[in-house]
């Protein structure tokens, strides 16, 4: 349970991440970039972290 929810956290944390850098973009880009590139970038930051993780450990 504890894995799970440390997981979860990872998760909300690359969203906000994502969120707070495309609140810092101008406006012009901010509604150019289409909501789905937004949601594909959460998906990529999550994969990544989770893969960083993974590759250090032993099986």
């Amino acid at each position: 349970m504890d894995r799970l929810l440390r997981a979860a956290g990872r998760c909300a944390l690359a969203f906000l991440l994502v969120l707070g850098v495309v609140a810092l973009l101008p406006r012009a880009v901010r509604d150019a970039v289409p909501d789905a590139l937004i949601g594909g970038a959460v998906v990529v930051v999550v994969w990544i972290l989770g893969t960083r993780r993974m590759a250090g450990r032993p099986r």
